[in-house]
């Protein structure tokens, strides 16, 4: 993670104790990777506000070319940092969804809080603190995400319905003039179930309450920008992803839904036009697999073990 800032920070390096324990080293080498971020800062600060260019555009330029040179190497270091977590990331979702030593499978919240803190909006929680690359890369990008809270606590949303959606996900504005039209494009709901759950009441068909929310969602109003409420558009589509073990109610169900069972066979998709609605049914295996294959490039690049001990 450190190597491509070693040139840059030699001075730092001379003072640690070659005996040092790993632990103390990666602060050591943290601190000196902050300091030099520091002393960049300041270096630009002072290039850009520099002297005219027809002084001596050659040398402004090789100056330039040796700033962004340092920037580059903190960059592929800060880069190295976050591979490194998503690593830890996943080692840690593979011990959730393996027996715990009580015999018994981790509950759903401890899923959930690794992807999103509970109880919280994405006005809380920085971009680098949740991990919902670990379903599907996209959903960082977007304007509102609410966690555990009621449909009518939900910021965008103007609704009396006292329904708590595990996650729901509001694409980022785009631009309207019509007051009919709906300030977000699309709306995403996440669904969590137990790992190794086996069985499901009527009531409880992840496949009905994705649905069912969609219906809740549509009878409300929306928010624009300026707080104004205006009703939701009918063009409004929604993803809905369901993140369970696989278990032949569930397949029931699926089928029931209408969806088709995915290549892998270890999940289900589906498009219910009546709603504008993508439904993906996603296992804990998939939902792990896949996340481990897409960042796989990126372990292998880095020198990381390929594979993740449970």
């Amino acid at each position: 993670m450190y190597r491509p800032i070693l040139k840059h920070v030699e001075q730092e390096i001379a003072l640690i104790d070659p005996e040092i324990e790993d632990g103390d080293l990666d602060v050591r080498l943290y601190k000196a990777m902050h300091s030099l971020q520091e002393r960049l800062r300041e270096e630009g600060k002072e290039l850009f506000e520099s002297g005219d260019l027809d002084d001596d555009f050659e040398a402004y330029t090789q100056q330039f070319s040796e700033y962004f040179s340092k920037i580059g190497d903190v960059n592929q270091s800060d880069l190295a940092r976050y591979v490194f977590d998503r690593k830890l990331i996943l080692q840690f979702l593979q011990k959730l969804l393996s027996v715990q030593e009580s015999g018994r499978f981790a509950l759903e919240e401890r899923v959930h809080r690794l992807i999103f803190p509970m109880g919280a909006t994405s006005d809380d929680v920085p971009f680098e603190r949740h991990n919902l690359w670990l379903l599907d890369e996209k959903l960082a990008y977007h304007r509102y995400l609410a966690s555990d809270k009621q449909l009518r606590k939900t910021e965008p949303l103007v609704n009396d319905s006292k329904r708590e959606l595990d996650l729901i996900i509001f694409d980022k504005a785009c631009a309207f003039t019509d007051v009919t039209m709906g300030p977000f494009q699309a709306i995403t709901i996440i669904e969590f179930k137990r790992p190794m759950r086996t069985s499901y009441s009527e009531d409880e068909n992840p496949f009905k309450q994705v649905l069912d929310y969609i219906e809740e969602i549509r009878g409300g109003k929306a928010l624009t920008p300026d707080k104004r409420p205006i009703p939701i558009s009918e063009g409004v589509h929604f993803y809905c992803y369901i993140v369970a073990d696989k278990t032949e109610q569930l397949e029931d169900y699926a089928r029931y839904a209408e969806l088709e069972k995915t290549p892998d066979g270890q999940g289900f998709f589906g498009y219910k036009k009546h709603y504008r609605a993508y439904i993906e049914f996603v296992s804990y295996s998939k939902l792990l697999d896949g996340a481990k294959q897409r960042n796989h490039a990126f372990f292998e690049k880095l020198g990381l073990p390929l594979s993740i001990k449970a």
